[in-house]
């Protein structure tokens, strides 16, 4: 799909691009606000109603747990695609998070980026965004390329107060900006969905331009205007 030219505000400059896609699998997408951590999302049958549970749902494959992160991974997608359609260089490296980051793939090309995000599987956990945005930048950081992002795809729930140190996000949001790195945060919604004003301010302040891309209404229609942000974000980057 063509992003209709009116809608940019500056020209793609060809210059090649890096991004680090930062995906969210914490409890907190899936637990229907109950509080479970989701790990290794098991099929939890509340007392009060046996024809009902929560992490995950039904119909939905193992690995994706619930609707919620089906939605995520199909929407991190949706954003390679876009960005692998701009006329530049480019690569990808995808981080999992949840109580803890790691990298699942170093920086690769659109496809193969594609593949790995298809066979990502749920974890559960905490919300660990200073991790994440830390092993992110670890993949990045070899690079001498102008433009690396940072695209930080999360539902910006903080876990246990105590389980990351307060203000560990925004000093690993720091130090990777100030190693050249721009942060684009992308919000999703927790399950159910709800308005998270907490999460919008977090990650305004992690955010290299104090935006934040929203998506809370998970409605995957509504990913078109997304991506035509992300897409004059990278495009208009300037090193």
């Amino acid at each position: 799909t063509n992003i209709p030219t009116s809608e940019r505000t500056c020209s793609t400059d060809g210059r090649p691009f890096q991004v680090c896609l930062a995906i969210n699998m914490s409890g907190s997408l899936c637990n229907g606000r109950t509080g479970a951590l989701c790990i290794g999302c098991p099929q939890i049958m509340p007392s009060s109603d046996a024809e009902e549970s929560y992490c995950r749902d039904m119909g939905v494959s193992y690995s994706s747990c619930c609707n919620n992160f089906a939605t995520v991974k199909a929407l991190t997608s949706v954003i390679v695609n876009w960005l692998g359609d701009l006329p530049a260089g480019k690569s990808f490296s995808v981080v999992e998070f949840a109580s803890d980051a790691r990298v699942v793939s170093g920086l690769s090309s659109t496809a193969q980026t594609l593949a790995t995000i298809g066979q990502l599987t749920f974890s559960g956990g905490l919300d660990n965004h200073a991790s994440a945005i830390q092993m992110c930048q670890q993949t990045l950081s070899s690079s001498s390329l102008e433009k690396r992002v940072i695209v930080l795809i999360t539902d910006g729930e903080t876990g246990v107060p105590d389980h990351v140190a307060e203000g560990a996000t925004e000093a690993a949001a720091y130090f990777a900006k100030a190693d050249g790195i721009f942060i684009i945060p992308v919000l999703v919604s927790p399950d159910p969905p709800d308005t998270n004003e907490g999460a919008t301010t977090l990650l305004s302040r992690i955010s290299s331009d104090g935006q934040v891309f929203d998506f809370t209404d998970n409605n995957m229609s509504s990913a078109r205007q997304v991506q035509e942000q992300l897409l004059n974000h990278v495009s208009c980057l300037r090193g």
